[in-house]
């Protein structure tokens, strides 16, 4: 026990602390909130490391630009975030990310605090670009110089980082430039890889810092001279076109990428319509049989919506059926896997009388039907959700009167044994509030945004389970396929494989999200137009294409066409192996 004075010397130590400069040690070892701190730039290069393989990028590549950024900085001796450019859209943290949505404060706040999400996020953004520029030579990544197009637009695809615009206006204004390999054509300006203009372009500045490494980054990254582009082939303006064969520039000199990974083997589950094709996924996805099969209306979404949760928790395939009647496949099928029960997803409206009369017939009388229903769609979720034996420390909320959001964490949903619950844009149903008190999650994720689930909404469940704000999280996007960029960047599910449906129906998402939890795949909708127009969707599949082994696509050409499959293949880098 301390003696009164030795207290008071302590205080007075730990005041004296405060005064030179020592808060941040005294605010860790007595409690209080400690000031973000940067890690050993041994810790940042292996966290470099890690993720640049896992992104397939060549590490040198991502350290370099880094370095440029941010000199491996995530937050300031002083605790706060490294920020760049001006407000109100600051370039963020040690890879300066400065493509976030304003509005997302929960991405910019991971930007803020997590130092592992802003690389992953810088290198993402750095795949889109590659994916997004002209392709050098062959497209080999390991190959550092076919890189130098996706470095320029990492900064900005624009003329401000072409070398041979920046020679020129260099010239104008009469800066000196040293004597390079040749000269611009109609110029004495010089050019190629000897060239090197005081005002250098970004990417030029890139290549220097691999070649000549400066301070701590030559513990790092072995000295490599990076052959450019020659500035003479470069347009007068402009950036350079994809109209043009751009040639890998000479000498090449390869990155620490593993040799070309295999191709990805591909199965697409391509029924004559949506009930043959959900058929199909069963009979193939649980070959040996299934003790639970979950059954829906092939006709309409709500009562299916909540329904994958339900088929991850017992294991079981989706099937869908027309409303009126037992389709004759799914009665055959039925008969194949062989299960021990069958849940019927909503009332008799949904699923008629006559098809539990049938499945009767066959063998499965009312001891082995379970038809989970409610006097309305939300009120369906609700039952589905109580049927649930895991305990539900989340819970999704999302609107009843569309489907592509909760499809977009249907698969998610399901592998986190979370219920999904259904609410209009302003209304939180009664049903649903019943479910939410008895469920009494901790967490609610609000899956999209203010124009599809209000803040009344967030506010109505956020008070009638008394949550703090902190546990109400909201993942929404300007369209359906953003929102899902966002569902899987904040849950970041890692698997090899991945499973395919069109954002624009719901039946193949439907069964493919059952089939995607039993796979332990990773479930993502496609749009019909090019993958091009979604960027945020773009980013995503970059990033899950590159550690992909296997795919499944759900729906013939009509619902995920070959130009679409196509645009994956070219995403990933990868060759696609069509598997019968």
């Amino acid at each position: 026990m301390l003696r009164r004075g030795r207290l008071g010397a302590v205080f007075t130590l730990i005041l004296m602390l405060f005064m030179s400069g020592m808060r941040p040690f005294v605010t860790r070892a007595f409690g209080e909130e400690s000031l973000k701190q940067n890690p050993p730039f041994e810790v940042i290069n292996q966290k470099l490391e890690e993720i640049a393989r896992q992104k397939n990028i060549p590490s040198v590549i991502l350290k370099a630009i880094a370095f440029k950024e941010s000199s491996w900085k995530q937050w300031t001796s002083e605790g706060k975030v490294v920020l760049g450019g001006s407000d109100p859209h600051p370039a963020i943290g040690i890879m300066q990310v400065a493509t976030y949505n304003d509005a997302d404060t929960l991405t910019i706040q991971r930007l803020k605090d997590d130092l592992d999400f802003n690389i992953a996020k810088g290198a993402d953004l750095l795949n889109e670009k590659w994916n997004m520029v002209p392709k050098i030579g062959d497209g080999d990544r390991n190959k550092l110089e076919n890189w130098y197009f996706a470095v320029w637009a990492y900064n900005s695809w624009s003329e401000k980082n072409n070398p041979r615009v920046l020679a020129v206006s260099a010239a104008a204004s009469g800066t000196s430039l040293p004597v390079g390999s040749g000269t611009l054509p109609g110029t004495n300006l010089p050019s190629g890889s000897g060239s090197s203009p005081v005002v250098q372009a970004y990417q030029d500045k890139v290549w220097a810092l691999a070649a000549q490494p400066q301070d701590f980054l030559s513990r790092f990254i072995k000295a490599v001279e990076i052959t450019k582009i020659d500035s003479a082939l470069l347009p007068p303006q402009g950036v350079p076109s994809a109209s043009v064969s751009w040639d890998t520039p000479q000498p090449v000199h390869v990155g620490d990428l593993a040799q070309a990974a295999q191709a990805v083997q591909v199965k697409r589950f391509a029924g004559s319509d949506r009930i043959d094709t959900a058929v199909s996924q069963a009979l193939t996805g649980w070959p040996q049989g299934a003790s639970f099969v979950v059954l829906a209306r092939a006709d309409d979404f709500p009562d299916a919506l909540a329904g994958v949760p339900l088929a991850a928790e017992l294991d079981a395939p989706v099937l869908l059926t027309s409303s009126g009647i037992l389709d004759k496949r799914v009665a055959n099928a039925l008969q194949t896997l062989s299960p021990q029960k069958v849940y019927l997803l909503g009332g008799e409206g949904a699923l008629s009388p006559k098809i539990s009369s049938q499945l009767e017939t066959m063998g499965w009388g009312q001891d082995r039907q379970v038809r989970l229903t409610g006097t309305d769609r939300y009120g369906t979720a609700a039952a589905i959700s109580k049927a649930l034996k895991s305990p539900a420390r989340s819970v999704v909320l999302t609107t009843g009167e569309n489907f592509p959001d909760a499809l977009s964490i249907a698969a998610i949903a399901g592998r986190e044994k979370m219920p999904v619950l259904l609410v209009g844009k302003s209304e939180l149903p009664q049903a649903t509030l019943e479910a939410l008190q008895k469920l009494s999650p901790t967490t609610i994720y609000l899956i999209g945004g203010e124009s599809v689930v209000s803040e009344k909404v967030y506010t109505l469940a956020q008070e009638s389970l008394r949550l703090p704000v902190g546990s109400m999280i909201r993942l929404g996007g300007a369209d359906r396929y953003e929102t899902m960029a966002k569902v899987a960047e904040f849950f970041k599910v890692e698997t090899n494989k991945l499973t395919f449906a069109t954002g624009e129906d719901y039946p193949d998402a439907l069964s493919g999200a059952a089939f995607s939890v039993h796979q332990n795949s990773s479930l993502i909708l496609i749009p019909r137009i090019s993958l091009t127009q979604y960027p945020s969707l773009s980013a995503l599949l970059s990033q899950k294409l590159q550690g992909a082994n296997s795919a499944y696509i759900f729906g013939g050409e009509g619902a995920i066409s070959t130009d679409r499959e196509q645009e994956l293949s070219s995403l990933g880098n990868r060759a696609w192996e069509p598997q019968s």
